[in-house]
């Protein structure tokens, strides 16, 4: 187990625990076609469309009975044929990494193209004090497709256009669906008062994301996005209060809450 996966299942719930920073949505189903599945602190998305369905993000590797929540929402994740990765982080592709069981085994993989830097090992996932060097910890099975800044996709009949929003991770894309729901993965942190730039201390490059923020809130002027469904923060309505802190900092700790309605120990599910 690499070190990332060792502090995504063992330290990760102590640095969050009373912090109320991350408030996933419960596995349910949602209006205009969106499920989910919760892991413990991440969701994983789904889109389906005249029966046919689309993933977005893979969360843990080997995360217990997930076979139970897919019930919950009536989706085999056999007959999965798609999964479109937000970024390659172990909390969102460590569902289909190889070294775990893939729980979408019949699907064709996609990923923003620059984050398979880190799959490859040439670029670190964390790099600080000029010492301190981590790779991704994810590795993917040959065969995912790399994809571009607006790349537009026509599958089974839904569309599906790629966005790529870096910094959380060099290569995080974001993807609009069929013009209506936005899949945000890690580049936003949601709460009653809106949207502000991902967490500092999970975010590579936390001022370069703010800036990609800037080019994302005015790529949605051009659809009519109803809803957004994020990596951390759960299913939220868009409104014009998405994009209204982004040029700030979110902030968490057991003294300055992110957001009073997430769970106090998220990774308890």
């Amino acid at each position: 187990m690499g070190v990332i996966y060792f502090f995504d299942r063992h330290f990760k719930r102590y640095l969050l625990k009373g912090t109320k920073a991350l408030s996933p949505s419960d596995t349910g189903i949602f209006p205009n076609g969106i499920s989910c599945v919760r892991e413990a602190d991440v969701n994983m998305w789904f889109y389906t469309k005249d029966g046919n369905t689309i993933a977005f993000d893979s969360g843990h590797m080997n995360f217990p009975n997930v076979n139970l929540e897919f019930e919950k929402i009536n989706i085999n994740p056999d007959n999965i044929k798609h999964v479109f990765l937000t970024h390659v982080d172990v909390d969102h592709a460590g569902g289909i990494d190889k070294n775990g069981k893939n729980i979408f085994p019949n699907a064709q993989v996609y990923i923003g193209e620059n984050d398979e830097q880190y799959l490859t090992g040439q670029l670190y996932r964390i790099k600080k004090l000029g010492f301190l060097k981590l790779n991704i910890g994810v590795s993917l099975s040959p065969g995912y497709k790399l994809i571009q800044d607006g790349q537009v996709f026509d599958i089974e009949g839904i569309k599906i256009i790629a966005i790529h929003i870096p910094r959380h991770t060099i290569g995080h894309m974001c993807y609009i669906v069929d013009d209506k729901i936005l899949i945000s993965g890690d580049c936003l942190a949601i709460n009653k008062k809106g949207g502000y730039p991902f967490f500092d201390f999970f975010t590579q490059f936390p001022e370069m994301n703010k800036k990609s923020l800037i080019k994302l809130k005015e790529k949605v002027k051009r659809y009519n996005i109803e809803a957004v469904c994020t990596g951390h923060s759960g299913y939220r309505k868009f409104d014009d209060n998405t994009f209204a802190h982004i040029g700030e900092t979110a902030d968490f700790g057991r003294k300055n809450h992110f957001d009073e309605d997430a769970p106090d120990d998220c990774m308890k599910y």
